[in-house]
């Protein structure tokens, strides 16, 4: 169901300027690159905690690819003066992940820096006093001091005063899940990072992991895995702060035989004693369909059977990069589907912890159903209100794959929708590319921040509106006449 946007007073000091019908809204460069050169700043990652937006990424404007960061004290309105450099490396730093809690940020990448073959290791550096300030010297979490292997894709989450880390390398041979993990604050670490997969070390590939946590020091770890042929999606626990997991890791995603069908992209919350993953898998046919896996005691055990969660016919069309948040016993799915023609966004919820679903899926984007792509789902739930963002080509009237990013938003925890879609980004629609999306509430408003093409290479842009205003383009007048 929608529900019409509800009339705002208020109008936000944050990253845009305050719309009225005749007045453009804008968004603000972060990264502090020049817009005319050539350098791409890409792959932003950002937090919010207490007020603080920080962000982090990856440019090569010293000459090969490094990880920066800035930060705003005011929801995005002001930010640093000057871009920090996170890393040390001469050779190349890339794929930068980041998280919050209180004044302590963590921010982690792959780093080439170690060996002669390039392979890459993960790096982490801390700040305790909100960015102001960070290690002299980046820590190595994998331990692999000559770079002998591979380490990719890492991931970091916060909570209170420990932080997790999860990636994938090959010190084994294929591909294992490894965890490393902090309880004081980034002060002293595991002496050894633990594997998570518990199938011989090195026989099969196991990556692209995915990581939740809690207070207590339960840490849930899910990942695709192909031990048994072809790609499943596999989960395991540590209830000792990420020091040991369970001895068996179990596959989620069903059926008496592992490997029969692709299973990818698992996305994992958790929510109290309720830990979710949702992924797509081709069991149906060629087009794929999203499934989700339900834990009711933090990880310990999950269902035998997944629930499929796109309400058309199995197979008949594919519904593909699930996301999923949750909040005490309401789970949420955001999905990209083209059972129209082109894709659309959809999601659906529970308020049962999965159980029951409160009817059919809804539809985010409001053009014409399957009339443009929109894809890449990013979904954020807080309280009662629900956001989904996502990447759209409605605007590329030229059809050179340009895009915009539009949300949409409930209040009510799902129940009720905008009857228009929004628009977040201010230049000129259709006009560049836009990626990377990431959102969070705070300012009074939504915040988003994301890659944009705008001036000729990428650069890091932030915006924050209030919740139901759309960004407003107003084209600058063509001769010094119109001006006038």
């Amino acid at each position: 169901m929608r529900l019409a946007s509800s009339l705002l007073v208020a109008l936000l000091a944050a990253c845009s300027a305050g719309s009225t019908e005749d007045e453009p809204t804008f968004d603000v460069k972060v990264d502090h690159n020049s817009k005319d050169d050539a350098i791409e700043s890409t792959v932003p990652r950002s937090c919010f905690a207490d007020g603080r937006l920080a962000v982090a990424w990856t440019d090569a404007r010293d000459g090969v690819p490094g990880i920066w960061f800035n930060a705003s004290e005011d929801a995005g309105a002001t930010w640093m003066t000057g871009d920090v450099a996170l890393d040390v490396s001469e050779v190349g730093a890339y794929a930068p992940d980041i998280a919050c809690a209180g004044d302590t940020i963590y921010v982690v990448w792959e780093d080439e820096r170690d060996g002669d073959l390039l392979y890459r290791n993960i790096y982490l550096n801390i700040s305790t006093d909100g960015g102001r300030s960070w290690l002299p010297e980046e820590l190595r979490l994998d331990g692999d001091v000559e770079g002998e292997a591979m380490s990719l894709a890492p991931r970091v989450v916060a909570v209170e005063d420990a932080a997790y880390v999860a990636w994938f390398d090959n010190r084994g041979g294929a591909f294992d899940i490894y965890v490393q993990a902090t309880q004081d604050a980034g002060a002293t670490w595991l002496d050894e990072a633990t594997r998570v997969d518990t199938d011989p070390a090195g026989e099969a590939y196991s990556a692209w992991p995915r990581l939740a946590a809690d207070a207590s020091g339960r840490v849930v770890v899910t990942w695709e895995d192909s031990r048994a042929g072809r790609s499943d999606i596999y989960a395991n626990v540590s209830t000792d702060g990420g020091g040991s997991f369970a001895d068996s890791d179990t596959r989620l995603d069903g059926g008496e035989d592992g490997g029969v069908s692709n299973s990818f992209l698992p996305s994992l919350a958790m929510a109290g004693d309720h830990a979710y993953v949702v992924w797509h898998d081709e069991r149906n046919g060629d087009k794929r369909d999203v499934y989700l896996g339900v834990s009711s005691d933090g990880g310990e055990t999950w269902g035998d059977e997944p629930q499929r969660i796109d309400s058309d016919a199995a197979g008949g069309f594919d519904s593909i990069h699930p996301v999923v948040a949750a909040v005490e016993d309401r789970v949420h799915i955001a999905w990209q589907d083209d059972r129209s023609g082109g894709y659309d966004i959809y999601h659906r919820f529970s308020r049962d912890g999965g159980g029951e679903w409160a009817g059919e899926e809804v539809r985010m984007d409001t053009d014409a159903g399957g009339e443009s792509q929109s894809f890449e789902p990013v979904l954020l739930v807080q309280g009662d209100t629900v956001l989904v963002g996502w990447e759209d080509r409605r605007g590329d009237g030229q059809e050179v794959g340009f895009n915009d990013l539009y949300y949409n938003y409930s209040e009510d925890g799902g129940q009720h929708w905008s009857f228009e879609d929004l628009r977040i980004n201010s230049n000129a629609p259709g006009s560049a590319y836009a990626f990377d999306l990431s959102l969070a509430l705070g300012g009074g408003g939504i915040i988003a921040v994301w890659a944009d093409g705008r001036f000729g290479s990428s650069d890091i842009f932030c915006a924050n509106r209030a919740l139901g205003e759309e960004s407003k383009y107003v084209a600058p007048p063509e001769t010094e006449e119109e001006a006038g």
